[in-house]
């Protein structure tokens, strides 16, 4: 007869089922979804997810991230690919995070998307005004719309992320790995197969398109 499980293993597991349906990333997880276009390396996601989860940027030891941080880490890599510095970053979730204290992760919440972005030199003016009328400004506005055409919310919280017409980031699918949207194919399976059989034969095998292991493919690629 198997013993029954302690409180403490209990919680454990319950502790631990949560963080799974919330996507766990690991640091090179994280760096090949969010550096996918400019390589990103693992030492600048750390410094990134500092700002993140602390605006002091102390360091932390942490060992894994959630979907949650996934989409903020992206929403700072779209900042520094606009030229903003790490430091106007840091001032941005200062800002926000006392304009909407009760959000956890301003950068993954829809009002950071829409109004947070109408009314940006607002919250954001005590400190610096980064959305303004440069075209540079200009430019970072559209890439943010951009991104959230890209993400789907419940409850005005990032949910889900649309990373490409091929490929999904649920938290709730796969642990949160990216697969083949609309389905449950983890993209690793796909890429996997190809080494070693055609696209018509990996099609065929997993009953999707052809178009659609080519999408994987040229994503991965």
């Amino acid at each position: 007869m198997t013993p029954p499980l302690a409180t403490a293993d209990i919680e454990h597991r319950s502790d631990t089922a949560a963080r799974l349906s919330e996507g766990i990333y690991s640091f090179p997880q994280a760096a090949d979804i969010v550096g996918r276009r400019n390589g990103v390396t693992r030492g600048q996601l750390r410094r990134w997810i500092a700002v993140v989860i602390a605006p002091t940027g102390e360091t932390h030891s942490i060992d894994t991230i959630s979907f949650l941080d996934l989409v903020s880490l992206e929403t700072v890599r779209r900042f520094r690919d606009q030229g903003t510095s790490l430091q106007k970053v840091r001032k941005v979730l200062e800002a926000l995070r006392v304009a909407v204290p009760s959000v956890a992760r301003p950068l993954a919440h829809r009002s950071f998307f829409t109004d947070g972005v109408s009314v940006w030199a607002d919250i954001v003016g005590r400190t610096e005004e980064i959305v303004g009328r440069n075209s540079q400004q200009l430019a970072f506005r559209d890439a943010l719309r951009t991104f959230a055409d890209e993400i789907r919310f419940v409850d005005d919280v990032a949910a889900a992320w649309d990373i490409s017409p091929w490929v999904g980031i649920d938290p709730r699918v796969c642990f949160g790995a990216p697969v083949v949207r609309g389905t449950r194919i983890p993209v690793k399976t796909i890429t996997a197969n190809l080494t070693g059989a055609t696209v018509e034969e990996v099609a065929d095998w997993y009953e999707l398109s052809i178009r659609q292991v080519r999408g994987v493919a040229e994503f991965y690629a």
